[in-house]
């Protein structure tokens, strides 16, 4: 009972007492009041200044790189742009890089930055090469030197035989994948490869396209050898990497699945196999792209499997954005009599500009609303 009695006094003389002091001390309360409220948002404006005024981001950018890094009050970045000015970085470049990886603005720039630009430009990742590569890929600055970079770069220089090669795996648009993937799997995986008869300049193409297959255990590496030679893939050629590359791209099961998709089509295994080793990259694509595809072009234009292996990089290719629109342009072209059947699967290939030529514009004469008919069907694919 005393206890129910006291806590209504205390709340008023509480709140007497902070009236009086909020009365009394406005000024202070509203300083600390602002300093509570407005600590975290200075130290983003800070950032967003930065990147803006000093970095020279759009507002946009800046805005979205502001919410993955703040600069802390010890942070010194002017030290930061200053290393990579002395690397020969352009403001433009410099904006580039923030704009991928701002957290580099933390960075220390002797201790963690110079090490990293000092060993790239040591084994020939230098000048414009280096420049180009970090735009690229800044990711690559937030790599351990010692885990992760010097032993890649020594692995690769070993492969190549000198720093060339390294050179030219990364002036490619994906040569610094490797770094991404690098594990200790890649030297006996690269031997296993040599073993069954696999050219270094074909491993090298696979260092570029695929880095990642060449990380896996080798046991399973050895799996996904035999399963390509099993399909029937020649190990002496260019084609056994890109195979190689795709089934190690996805599980066991998930390659069985889209087998079995094939395969209620009507496929055998044998012409399942037989498209595979001269087009492998078709089976990337999802199971139910796959299967929309199929069904379309054996379906809708009664295509036998031997048509579809004839033209299996058409499978690659979006339905509604380019086979559906051209597919109605040859179907009027075939109903005027203009064409025949037999140039559907070429038409589908064509780069844009020579089917406006050979399949749009060569018959505007006979035709006037061809184009605008073309550009209809395009317009209700996007």
């Amino acid at each position: 009972m005393a206890n129910s009695l006291l806590k209504p006094s205390l709340l008023r003389l509480f709140a007497q007492d902070l009236q009086n002091f909020t009365h009394n001390n406005t000024k202070i309360g509203l300083k600390l009041l602002s300093s509570l409220s407005q600590t975290p948002q200075s130290t983003n404006d800070r950032t967003l200044d930065y990147l803006v005024h000093t970095i020279g981001l759009p507002k946009d950018s800046a805005l979205a790189a502001a919410k993955k890094t703040r600069l802390k009050p010890t942070a010194d970045p002017d030290s930061v742009l200053a290393l990579f000015n002395a690397y020969g970085f352009t403001p433009s470049h410099i904006a580039s890089i923030f704009s991928k990886q701002s957290r580099l603005l933390l960075a220390n720039p002797d201790t963690t930055l110079k090490p990293k630009l000092e060993f790239l430009s040591k084994n020939g990742i230098s000048g414009n090469l280096l420049v180009n590569v970090i735009c690229r890929d800044p990711y690559i600055l937030c790599r351990s030197l010692d885990k992760q970079i010097v032993p890649c770069i020594d692995f690769l220089r070993n492969f190549f035989g000198s720093t060339d090669g390294v050179v030219l795996l990364f002036s490619a648009g994906g040569g610094t994948r490797v770094l991404e993937t690098f594990s200790e799997s890649m030297a006996p995986n690269i031997e296993v490869l040599r073993a069954n008869g696999v050219l270094d300049s074909n491993i090298a193409k696979m260092l570029s396209l695929r880095p990642i297959a060449l990380s896996r255990d080798v046991e399973n590496f050895i799996d996904i050898v035999e399963k390509a030679k099993e399909i029937g893939l020649n190990p002496s050629s260019l084609m056994f990497i890109h195979g190689l590359c795709m089934i190690s791209s996805m599980s066991k099961d998930k390659w069985l699945s889209k087998v079995h998709l094939f395969k209620s089509f009507g496929w055998s295994d044998e012409q399942f196999q037989s498209m595979f080793l001269k087009q492998p990259f078709f089976m990337k694509r999802s199971e139910e792209h796959l299967k929309r595809m199929l069904d379309f072009f054996m379906n809708k234009w009664d295509w036998t499997r031997e048509d579809i292996s004839k033209y299996a990089v058409l499978l690659n290719l979006s339905l509604e954005k380019r086979v559906i629109p051209r597919s109605s342009i040859v179907q009027h072209l075939i109903s005027k009599g203009f064409i025949k059947r037999k140039s559907f699967g070429i038409a589908l290939q064509r780069p844009e500009h020579e089917f406006l030529e050979k399949f749009v514009m060569k018959y505007l004469s006979k035709d006037p609303h061809l184009l605008e008919m073309y550009q209809e069907k395009k317009k209700m694919a996007i």
